[in-house]
């Protein structure tokens, strides 16, 4: 089930039905005992398990109920799989495989829109290779992410030249990361191609450290800014799009929430200040986030926001308005402590996971939809709980 579930969610569709069977499949295997054993001994799967169980109390204090069990609802992948594969850790053959077919799901997606896209344009001339209109499955954002974290295990297994995990040909695997870095130009979330562009430079220098190739590592980076330009001024919609977020934040007055997106979240996040200011310690509720936010919208005339019924637009602050500064700081925790049991273990791609997570939290509230809590769930706890090598 956990194969399906990878390979499933850059379609978004099918991928609650397999949790579903992976759940069924846990309570039908039995041995609970030592389950609930495993489950309690690791303090990350509590620490995890704590954040939803916080937004479970977040409920006891909201007003719009409706709203904070469909709330839960939709996070309630952050409270199975820290369950489930804390107590019943993949080893380090079945997390490759895992990773194989969330590669392939991406791959196969990919080609699914440009095949959709070329239909259209050579169809009715419409250009469809571009940001929300070619990303048909899931928001362009999340799609990004999911392609980064591929590219990235892909990069760090070439890096440690693990052969007994990329058993293709080497210039197939350059070919499918050059496929998938086109298909996040394509994409053109502004996060997807920052963090994609940071991973390239890492690897170059890390390359040129291990190997002591500075020659061809100066060349790669050289290669990677001169690409990196070219795509720029060749392509007007990424070109744009850059030119202005880099306006909005040289400029930080929008004056409406019609403007750029950039300029748009600059506005959000006062707003979402103000919430927070008016409720530090415990936030507004697990339903009532959203709501806080459209009465300061109102309050400021912020129409844009109102009519497209935006959220918080980054994770932090969204979690901190709705639960406050407990909410806030266990969000922290979620992602701090991982991140320094990944650094201490040496899990390159668990560090890599989390700083990718990370850097998609800051313009997006990534939980607030199920493509974001499935993807961040389940990959968090497989890579946290999996048994390595040497207990395999």
């Amino acid at each position: 089930m956990a194969i399906l579930i990878a390979f499933s969610l850059p379609f978004a569709r099918l991928t609650p039905v397999f949790i579903v069977l992976m759940v069924v499949n846990w309570l039908v295997e039995g041995d609970f005992k030592n389950k609930l054993s495993s489950f309690l001994k690791n303090k990350y799967s509590l620490l995890f398990c704590s954040f939803y169980l916080l937004h479970a109390v977040g409920l006891l204090y909201s007003q719009n109920i409706d709203s904070a069990g469909f709330d839960l609802q939709v996070k309630l992948s952050l409270l199975i799989f820290p369950v489930l594969l804390s107590s019943r850790p993949f080893n380090t053959r079945a997390k490759d495989s895992i990773f194989y077919a969330l590669i392939s799901g991406v791959v196969l997606s990919s080609f699914i829109i440009l095949i959709r896209a070329s239909y259209v344009y050579f169809t009715i001339g419409e250009n469809d290779f571009y940001y929300e209109v070619f990303s048909y499955f899931i928001h362009p954002s999340y799609f990004s992410m999911y392609i980064n974290v591929c590219i990235g295990w892909i990069l760090i297994n070439l890096l440690q030249n693990n052969r007994t995990v990329l058993v293709v040909n080497n210039l197939i695997i350059l070919l499918l990361v050059l496929f998938l870095s086109v298909i996040v130009l394509l994409l053109s979330s502004k996060m997807g191609i920052i963090t994609m562009v940071l991973m390239y430079v890492f690897f170059i220098i890390s390359y040129i450290i291990t190997h002591k190739k500075y020659l061809i590592g100066i060349l790669g980076l050289l290669l990677l800014a001169i690409s990196s330009v070219m795509v720029i001024k060749l392509v007007p919609e990424i070109q744009g799009r850059i030119d202005r977020a880099f306006s909005a934040v040289v400029n930080p007055t929008p004056k409406s929430t019609d403007a750029e997106s950039t300029a748009v979240r600059l506005l959000i996040w006062n707003a979402a200040n103000q919430v927070i200011s008016e409720n530090l310690w415990v936030g507004v509720g697990t339903g009532d986030a959203k709501d806080a936010l459209m009465k300061e919208y109102t309050k400021r005339g912020m129409t844009g926001a109102i009519e497209h019924d935006l959220n918080a637009h980054n994770e932090f602050y969204q979690v901190f308005v709705a639960l406050g500064i407990i909410g806030f700081v266990l969000l922290l925790s979620n992602l701090y402590f991982p991140l320094i049991f990944a650094f201490k273990n040496g899990n390159l791609v668990y560090l890599l996971f989390l700083i990718i997570i990370i850097l998609n939290f800051l313009p997006e509230s990534m939980l607030e939809t199920q493509a974001g809590v499935m993807f961040f769930a389940f990959f968090n706890s497989l890579l946290c709980f999996h048994k390595s090598k040497s207990k395999d």
